[in-house]
């Protein structure tokens, strides 16, 4: 077995159980399980598998590996439900969960060889484990309806085009005071490449991107945003939509938002602006120019309605 196959492999299991619930349940056991290629790999070749991570291991890259994996498995929960928030201790704890697997793995194949029954056990308790992990970062509501389906239903998060998010958030590219940050900017970063190309110093954040140039890869609620260091902050269903998710949700993060949201309004420079969709009125009447901050809305022709906050000089 290659690096190449195994990476294959597993990105082969992970389309394979996508669309399948981990809470829903038939006779005791959830009904995700080997695709047909991992199958034959742990219960025919089971030695050239166990040899691959053994390898991984010499050469230092067996770390890296698991980490990949957990990466891979939290950014298939939150593209299935973005309003799933995991935090860098989560991460870390998935990546020592999937290392006990691998670990458990290598063990158990020592033997030449394991009868599906075997296989069966070995995944659903890890499929327990996993569940385990998603109600105790995210809380039991959150999954409830996932219980009552077999298949998942998805709650994503749409990337819209940067021509349509400017005009949403009423930006006025020639005004726009600079630096620009786009707080949960998508992967792909649309509306930061388009301010650039606009020739805007424009950078973005968003925990699903890869940090490269202008996007850093980060969870809102650990990054640090500074003090007075921006001129315009935009977030277009984003910050703002998973203020709200929490605000309504009996076990919300409702106290950590309000603290971000805060620390946001303060790194902006005086003058500059806070532009962001859906609007938060529960925030916003508490904001007037006492406080040193001015709430205008942006009313569109579609009838959608942006919120801009504008820093009062001091």
């Amino acid at each position: 077995m290659t690096v190449a196959q195994l990476h294959n492999l597993i990105n082969g299991q992970l389309l394979y159980n996508q669309h399948r619930s981990l809470f829903y349940m038939r006779e005791g056991s959830v009904l995700l399980g080997p695709s047909t290629e991992m199958t034959y790999w742990l219960t025919q070749r089971s030695s050239e598998l166990i040899l691959m991570l053994q390898s991984l291991k010499r050469q230092h890259m067996y770390n890296a590996f698991v980490k990949d994996v957990a990466a891979k498995i939290l950014s298939q929960f939150v593209n299935t439900n973005q309003y799933l928030h995991f935090h860098t201790d989560h991460a870390r704890e998935l990546t020592e969960l999937y290392d006990r697997l691998f670990t458990r793995i290598e063990k158990l194949f020592q033997k030449k060889f394991i009868d599906r029954a075997t296989l069966d056990l070995l995944l659903q308790q890890h499929y327990g484990h996993l569940r385990d992990f998603l109600t105790r970062t995210n809380g039991r509501e959150m999954f409830a309806k996932y219980a009552e389906c077999e298949y998942t239903f998805w709650i994503p998060c749409e990337e819209y085009t940067p021509e349509l998010q400017a005009n949403l958030l009423g930006l006025d590219i020639a005004r726009l005071q600079e630096p620009v940050l786009d707080v949960g900017c998508g992967s792909e970063a649309r509306l930061v490449t388009y301010l650039r190309a606009c020739g805007i110093e424009a950078y973005g954040t968003d925990r699903l991107a890869e940090t490269e140039g202008c996007v850093t890869q980060g969870d809102w609620l650990e990054i640090t945003f500074g003090e007075r260091t921006w001129g315009t902050i935009v977030s277009h269903m984003a910050f703002s939509n998973h203020f709200i998710h929490h605000h309504l949700k009996a076990d919300g993060n409702i106290h950590e938002y309000a603290r971000k949201y805060m620390e946001l309004l303060r790194a902006i420079r005086p003058g500059g602006t806070f532009i962001y969709s859906p609007s938060l009125p529960f925030m916003e009447e508490l904001l007037d120019a006492r406080m040193g901050y001015q709430v205008e809305y942006i009313q569109s022709s579609e009838g959608y309605r942006a919120t801009k906050i504008t820093r009062l000089h001091s």
